[in-house]
């Protein structure tokens, strides 16, 4: 038996291309999209440079100083995160010094230009920066997560020529993009390079930025992101970073109402430090 939807079709082909009458209650419509522009809203600004430091020498001190820290828990053995006294050791490092001089300097280029944010009432003791020593060197990871109690947060890549393990952003508005029922499609771009989009042009549901040595990236701290398992066993691995949260003292107004009273009798114990 014909399927008579075929048939009609045959039908309505023959008799325009020979211009016949087209069978009775046809019409002709044409593909007539708008003329527009599409365009890329609501973006979140991240920051990728390169800092001035001999990560030849940062590398063997980061070593020396994650040395210190009590193995056996591969969830804490990479990191000085949780070790106070390690952590703060690299503090008397000249090329800790200089790292903290231009990654504040840096901070508050970024803080002003991108978000305007006055910055003329700082110098470089009112940015607090907290940061800590990683080595990976095979099964290590950080699941999925952000940090709280900070503005910017970012790493700097100091080993990472046998690394596999790229840094992963999620797109804090996935419930946007999960209404455009858009897909996720392996992609480049050019201009980013090092970096492997997933999703569409506009609809980007993540990204993963294979680190570069010497590089340093900013991000808000609210982003989401992970450092997942290494997919191969690469002999004498090892991936090095400097992790770190900022903030500044912002400037108030609205402030001499009512009497003053200092609060420093109240008492807390709260770790404000990260």
């Amino acid at each position: 038996m014909k399927d008579p939807v075929i048939e009609i079709e045959r039908d309505v082909k023959e008799s325009f291309q020979e211009g016949k009458p087209l069978p009775e209650g046809f019409e002709i419509t044409k593909y007539q999209p708008a003329e527009g522009m599409v365009m890329q809203m609501f973006s979140t600004p991240f920051l990728r440079g390169k800092l001035e430091l001999d990560v030849e020498e940062v590398a063997m001190s980061s070593r020396h100083i994650l040395s210190q820290v009590e193995q056996g828990d591969v969830n804490t053995e990479y990191t000085t995160y949780f070790d106070e006294d390690a952590r703060v050791s690299m503090h008397g490092q000249e090329w800790f010094q200089q790292f903290s001089d231009q990654i504040k300097d840096s901070y508050v280029a970024f803080i002003s230009n991108v978000f305007q944010i006055p910055v003329s009432h700082l110098s470089r003791d009112d940015i607090h920066l907290f940061a800590w020593l990683n080595r990976y060197t095979g099964p290590h990871q950080h699941a999925t997560h952000n940090h709280v109690n900070s503005h910017i947060s970012g790493t700097y890549y100091i080993k990472t020529e046998k690394s596999n393990q790229p840094i992963k952003f999620l797109n804090p508005n996935m419930g946007a993009i999960a209404n455009h029922l858009a897909v996720d499609r392996p992609m480049e771009r050019e201009g980013y390079p090092h970096i492997l989009f997933s999703g569409v042009n506009g609809c980007d549901s993540s990204f993963e930025y294979f680190p570069q040595e010497g590089e340093f990236l900013f991000w808000p701290s609210y982003i989401q992101h992970a450092v997942e398992p290494s997919q191969e066993r690469i002999e004498d691995y090892e991936r090095i970073t400097l992790s770190f949260n900022l903030k500044h003292r912002p400037i108030i107004d609205n402030n001499q109402t009512g009497r003053d009273m200092p609060y420093e009798f109240l008492e807390e114990n709260i770790d404000h430090g990260r």
